[in-house]
């Protein structure tokens, strides 16, 4: 977690989690990392709250632990500290996480099993469990042994669910994503609206066009955006046209991708005129250099900013950065745009995210499961455990930002606001734990800090998909990277006129043959049995 007014690093990280990561690394599987000494950190636990009447661990155990982390040793301070409180011996590997996705899967092929591992994505998982490389979790055992993360999941995350379960066999225990139920936020470069004769930050897709062609005679593009990313390709101009491409929704009683509806059709119809036009910065299909161009003043609009990105006071903020290029330079967070309708709305990924799961062996040692879940949910659910595992000892790790209030949020202290050196206590600025994942939405809060959290509920219109994540359908993995392929290309080509508007009906019609079809009727049979639950 970095300090309340520098919080971009842990958005971007929450962010990476989600994607597919690449490349190969060596993991040791032996409780350090390969070719690296370990080293004693310096910091020792404190003694932990753990909510469990004594000596229910007494019977000391040995756990083979899988998780993206290179920077562990054996004196890592949350090592340690789990070791000491909950009566095991962590045995981890030390798989980076631009590695981990890869390396998982070679490490597992190959019979290497850990007895708990954290899996990015419920691809993934169903790929494992249909390899026989994955215990079965029944969610009553989940029920049982962690009956608050259970709980916090049924309330907070319920479609997390659904990111465990493979023929009615439930394979992992879903971790809530507390940041998933905010959009990015948007905002504009208001000296340059005034610039161009502009008074007022436009409302809507009408004013925003107006605003386009005037910031053009002063030579600054309207807006660029990510044409490489499937999901933020101009997804606030979607979202005002009520459609978030590639999103499941409910349309007229029937579940349908947002990708093919007409609605999206109307969207790029709006952005070819734009491009057309000159309004749209046309290196927007490389995806580079995005706060780079606003902040030189190239472009006026964004959609891929957070909170602390309006942050004067934060140094690395891109306000700041706009400021020390422009000194005239100003930077304001807005609304949405609203469409025709009045629609209004932002991509948001769902309070669920990742997954733990258990190596098939596992269903052999329940008392190991048993064990684990415990420790899961005391991390993520009792608030003294989450906050030693999660942000360390108060005064030697971090402090409140103002040390008087505990609404106030924290920060973590020299030297543990550097990253890298936090990070090989085994402590993730985020605050999701290596161990537990996120905690419990109120612990979440109560870390972040009454202002952080004002923030991002500002201007906040969040769009997710019906079932959370969109490639959870049991055909997903053979049609679902081909269909977000031919997207990507479809409508950048709409957009920069290499196609007219009207290709958009061919597009639809290769996505039904693609297996979009095929994904539709899965995604209505999942809707149904998730409506009469």
């Amino acid at each position: 977690m970095v300090k309340k007014k520098g919080q971009t690093a842990w958005l971007a990280l929450l962010l990476a989690l989600l994607l597919a990561l690449t490349a190969c690394s060596q993991g040791t599987g032996n409780g350090g990392e390969a070719g690296k000494p370990e080293q004693d950190t310096g910091a020792s636990p404190q003694a932990a709250d753990a909510s469990a009447p004594a000596g229910e661990f007494a019977k000391r155990l040995k756990i083979k632990w899988m998780m993206p982390t290179s920077e562990l040793s054996r004196n890592s301070y949350a090592v340690k500290y789990l070791e000491e409180t909950f009566n095991v011996e962590i045995d981890y590997y030390s798989i980076p996480q631009a590695d981990y996705v890869q390396k998982q899967q070679i490490l597992l092929t190959s019979g290497d099993l850990p007895d708990i591992m954290f899996v990015y994505d419920p691809n993934q998982l169903f790929k494992f469990a249909g390899q026989g490389l994955i215990a079965e979790l029944p969610v009553e055992t989940i029920g049982k042994h962690a009956p608050e993360t259970k709980a916090v999941m049924d309330s907070f995350a319920p479609q997390g669910w659904y990111y465990t379960r493979m023929n009615g066999v439930n394979y992992g225990l879903p971790l809530n994503y507390f940041t998933g139920q905010f959009n990015a936020k948007q905002g504009w470069r208001t000296d340059l609206l005034k610039k161009a004769g502009v008074d007022a930050i436009p409302a809507t897709i009408d004013e925003m066009t107006q605003a386009f062609a005037k910031l053009k005679n002063i030579g600054v593009y309207g807006m660029t955006s990510n044409g490489n990313s499937y999901y933020l390709q101009f997804w606030s101009i979607f979202g005002a046209y009520g459609v978030m491409p590639t999103q499941w929704m409910l349309k007229d009683g029937k579940v349908v991708n947002a990708a093919v509806q007409p609605e999206a059709k109307m969207a790029l119809t709006v952005l070819a005129d734009w491009y057309a036009k000159g309004y749209i910065d046309p290196e927007f299909v490389t995806g580079v250099n995005i706060d780079k161009k606003l902040i030189e003043g190239k472009v006026a609009y964004t959609h891929v900013t957070n909170p602390t990105s309006y942050d004067l006071s934060n140094p690395n903020s891109t306000y700041s950065a706009a400021k020390k290029a422009d000194p005239q330079a100003v930077l304001e967070m807005a609304p949405l745009p609203k469409g025709p309708d009045g629609k209004q709305g932002g991509w948001a990924w769902g309070t669920s995210g990742s997954i733990f799961a258990f190596g098939k062996h596992m269903e052999k040692d329940p008392e190991k499961v048993e064990r684990i879940l415990k420790i899961i949910n005391a991390i993520q659910n009792d608030d003294q455990v989450f906050m030693d595992v999660g942000a360390g000892i108060r005064g030697t790790h971090w402090d409140y930002n103002n040390p008087a209030d505990e609404k106030s949020g924290i920060k973590f202290l020299p030297p543990y606001d550097d990253r890298a050196k936090l990070a090989t206590e085994g402590i993730v600025n985020s605050f999701n734990t290596l161990f537990g994942g996120a905690p419990k939405p109120e612990l979440s809060e109560k870390a972040l800090g009454s202002a952080y959290m004002e923030q991002w509920n500002r201007f906040n219109v969040p769009v997710w998909d019906l079932f959370g994540k969109s490639d959870v359908l049991p055909s997903s993995g053979k049609f679902w990277g081909d269909l977000i392929k031919l997207k990507l290309e479809a409508y950048s080509q709409i957009i920069r006129g290499d196609k007219p508007v009207s290709y958009f009906d061919e597009f639809v019609q290769q996505w039904n043959k693609l297996g979009g079809t095929q994904l539709e009727l899965e995604a209505n049979e999942l809707y149904s049995s998730v409506k009469g639950k």
